[in-house]
């Protein structure tokens, strides 16, 4: 598929010597980084891509996987760019870093998964029920309605793809600065895996209030995050 069809949604205004934010959506649903995307836009320009492209009608940019969601991106990206990646966008971004270091200028990685634990459905699913229970319900409009757009097929595929991708293998390559943010009740990241990638790469590792999805409740928080740490 051609990244013709990738869908951005662009904030905020460029400024000298502030590299503009690009946000990959976890799972494909990026509604629920909509108060990180101006939080971000306050700083510089901000971009909020629609990959695989479960967030809007037509056609998807890219299949469901990681690889493909990595190709896309790094075709659309046109300058050195602060690449912000949530859950399985995380694997992405790390990708595309990987990719075009030359169009990474600095990586955040949110909820980083999966640790090889959680590689097998079932073990994934028991850590899902743990980390729901936690969750705010301000992520459901956000991204239930992109879920049921997808669909499951789309969905399993999506996730068997992440279970497949090994970042930890990818995470010393990387030449850019890196910073891993994780919630403190976030189960498919858990501390010690957030932690490992970090130090892999020679990153920060922060903690932040909430579960999984913390964006969603804390788009401020995390837009602040972002830009402090790309010296925004």
């Amino acid at each position: 598929m051609s990244t013709s069809c990738l869908r951005a949604r662009s904030a905020g205004t460029g400024r000298p010597g502030r590299p503009p934010v690009v946000l990959l959506p976890g799972l494909g649903a990026p509604g629920y980084l909509a108060d990180t995307l101006h939080g971000c836009a306050a700083a510089t320009r901000a971009h909020l891509l629609d990959v695989p492209g479960f967030g809007g009608p037509g056609p998807l940019a890219c299949e469901p996987e990681i690889d493909a969601i990595a190709a896309a991106v790094a075709s659309w990206l046109d300058q050195p760019s602060v690449l912000f990646g949530h859950s399985t966008a995380a694997q992405a971004a790390v990708a595309v870093a990987v990719r075009r270091p030359d169009l990474v200028h600095a990586l955040v990685l949110a909820g980083p998964t999966f640790p090889p634990e959680l590689r097998r459905l079932g073990p994934l699913a028991a850590a899902f029920l743990a980390d729901v229970v936690h969750e705010s319900p301000s992520a459901l409009p956000g991204t239930v309605p992109h879920y049921i757009r997808a669909g499951p097929r789309r969905l399993l595929r999506m996730i068997r793809s992440a279970q497949h991708d090994a970042p930890e293998r990818a995470m010393p390559l990387l030449t850019c600065p890196v910073l891993v943010v994780r919630g403190r009740r976030d189960t498919l990241s858990p501390e010690p895996w957030a932690r490992s990638l970090a130090a892999a790469a020679d990153g920060e590792l922060v903690t932040v209030p909430g579960a999984h999805t913390f964006p969603a409740r804390s788009g401020g928080a995390t837009s602040a995050l972002i830009t402090e740490f790309a010296g925004g």
